[in-house]
């Protein structure tokens, strides 16, 4: 059937939420003219699921084959009753979980040279509202959706907490992405808002609050940060044409000789190979010379913790 496709529930996605973001950023966001890159983000939202639905399909059936033979013979919690108690309890032990991954594999993102060149594709935009949501380079959701998903798979998750796990965090993703000004709320300090994730995507100074839907995993790691965000977009960075604009431009951006190893380089011009320690200390940026992630709610802290990191960081530039 044609709803089975990859490429159209791709495009049936985008489509719910653009009916479901679009009017309420028009009322409750603020004031932008539309953003030029907004084609290549609809590309990524459609022809980059199509791609990352066929790595994964060829992916996950050598897995599954692997891992039948590990994974509990009943689910973890089978013998819990009632069945509605039952399923409630599973799509929150999944959803916890996942985030829990989520969260480890994120901070990794920004630490690890490799895996910051794919995940440095999604810092690039300038400007966020739900459509860039979707500007995640498929490599790296191949990646994230296999460190999150196959330990629900050993652990025996039914099926129906699974997607169900997997539908909210989608569209929740989306939501903390949106252009919407939403003023504090006691649910805020549950659950993610866009407050709290533009934040993580402030362009300057320390790199806070990388959990996608729990605040509190964050206050749990001392990551979290209460201050409103920023001008978002890669560190450093100022001039929105050095950003590839269009799909091909994000695509290519992670492979492009010297780009983004630097993180406060620009995917649009080729870099000078540098030496490999300065790979590793820049992919340290949001601890070097500021360890103590307690005090990402610090207040003045991140300027000077920017100052100690750019002190140390010249004499690698020469």
């Amino acid at each position: 059937m044609m709803w089975e496709h990859p490429f159209v529930r791709a495009v049936a996605f985008t489509g719910l939420a653009w009916l479901a973001f679009a009017p309420a950023e028009r009322i409750w966001g603020h004031a932008h003219d539309d953003r030029p890159e907004w084609r290549a983000d609809v590309g990524m939202a459609t022809i980059g699921q199509l791609l990352v639905q066929w790595i994964l399909a060829g992916v996950m059936a050598i897995l599954y084959t692997a891992l039948d033979g590990i994974a509990l013979d009943e689910p973890l919690l089978a013998g819990v009753q009632p069945r509605p108690v039952r399923i409630a309890l599973e799509i929150a032990l999944g959803l916890v979980l996942f985030e829990l991954l989520g969260y480890g594999y994120h901070r990794l993102a920004h630490r690890v040279p490799w895996m910051w060149r794919l995940h440095a594709v999604h810092h690039s935009a300038q400007r966020l509202d739900w459509l860039a949501s979707f500007r995640q380079h498929p490599l790296e959701i191949v990646h994230v959706t296999l460190v999150q998903n196959i330990p629900l798979i050993l652990l025996g998750l039914p099926l129906a907490a699974h997607a169900t796990v997997l539908a909210l965090l989608r569209f929740h993703t989306v939501f903390v992405h949106a252009n919407l000004d939403l003023p504090p709320r006691a649910w805020m300090s549950l659950v993610a808002s866009p407050r709290f994730h533009h934040r993580h995507h402030q362009r300057d100074g320390r790199v806070c609050n990388y959990s996608a839907l729990f605040p509190w995993i964050d206050r749990l790691f001392g990551t979290h940060a209460s201050q409103p965000a920023g001008p978002v977009g890669l560190p450093g960075d100022r001039d929105p044409r050095a950003q590839p604009w269009t799909l091909t431009g994000l695509m290519l951006a992670p492979f492009w000789a010297g780009v983004a190893r630097d993180a406060r380089a620009t995917p649009t011009r080729e870099l000078r190979s540098e030496p490999a320690d300065r790979d590793v200390l820049e992919a340290n940026v949001d601890t070097r010379g500021c360890s103590r992630e307690l005090e990402c709610d610090g207040g003045g802290r991140g300027l000077e913790c920017e100052t100690e990191i750019t002190r140390e960081l010249d004499p690698l530039r020469r």
